[in-house]
């Protein structure tokens, strides 16, 4: 598990020499025998904004072969299922990301913000979350799910918090937990083992700037949004070491309704069709999972 120092000294390292990231993934991709570049596809639905997005956006990826997990939370399953089951036949799956609405829109910017996270609540309560998360996934779709994510990428990575959460998760039967940040890669490797036969799949930082994550919110949707045309650059930068056919994983996670009317940033998606696109839970990747460095 990764402590506070350790990310310290990593972010230090990332602003003086981002090549350093690279170097790591594909270090960490060579020693756990990844014969090809791989992409995890992932969606977060948030909002209601999310729901006749997310089929939409499924929908465009379903005409390369490609296919993806989404993290919704259940309370919003439960009101829009009319939609959200169309996924199923789209070929996509779900991710538990509790049951509680954790986002809402503001009527004055248009833009999401944070109604309910796991940080600084007591543990029973994002216990219950996860659990009431679990109970209506399993009774919409079926099949009890075994892939994780928490609310809001990132605000619970702290040492206490994800070593609590995983126990919590082992002992529901969860297989994968999707949940932390780009520098627990880096450490870590892609894929890592996290006790009582779960793993963790952090997600992708950009090239450039380690530090940053490779998602919507924070290209598109944010305040201090960086802009379109920057993540078009990132993916690019990714997809050039994936047509050198270096082994390398890509796990990257959008709001549907940030990308469904970009166009520029679908194609750059679709152009990763030709390369292996996994799921969260595939028993092949999931078997390159190590402990520590």
């Amino acid at each position: 598990m990764i402590c506070h120092s350790h990310m310290l000294a990593l972010r230090a390292v990332n602003r003086v020499w981002p090549m350093f990231y690279k170097i790591k993934l594909l270090s960490w991709a060579r020693r756990a025998g990844l014969a090809e570049p791989v992409i995890l596809l992932s969606f977060d639905c948030d909002t209601d904004r999310d729901a006749d997005a997310a089929v939409r956006v499924q929908e465009y990826l379903q005409k390369f072969g490609m296919t993806a997990f989404y993290a919704v939370p259940g309370e919003l399953l439960e009101t829009y299922w009319g939609e959200y089951c169309k996924l199923l036949d789209l070929g996509a799956q779900f991710v538990n990301h509790g049951y509680r609405r954790h986002a809402d829109i503001s009527e004055m910017t248009g833009k999401p913000f944070s109604t309910f996270t796991y940080c600084n609540i007591p543990d029973d309560v994002w216990k219950e979350d996860i659990l009431l998360g679990h109970d209506v996934l399993t009774k919409l779709t079926g099949t009890p799910p075994t892939v994780f994510r928490t609310p809001h990428f990132g605000e619970f990575n702290k040492k206490e918090q994800l070593s609590k959460m995983y126990s919590f998760l082992a002992s529901l039967g969860y297989r994968v937990s999707s949940s932390t940040k780009p520098v627990f890669g880096m450490l870590n490797g892609s894929v890592y083992n996290c006790g009582e036969g779960l793993v963790e799949l952090p997600l992708n930082g950009c090239l450039s700037k380690p530090a940053q994550l490779m998602d919507s919110w924070g290209f598109l949707s944010a305040p201090d949004a960086l802009g379109k045309q920057k993540l078009l650059r990132e993916l690019e930068s990714y997809r050039k070491l994936f047509e050198a056919e270096l082994p390398i994983v890509l796990n990257l996670y959008f709001d549907p309704a940030d990308i469904v009317n970009e166009p520029d940033v679908l194609h750059a998606l679709s152009c990763f069709s030709g390369f292996s696109c996994m799921t969260l839970d595939d028993c092949e990747f999931l078997s390159l999972a190590h402990t520590g460095k």
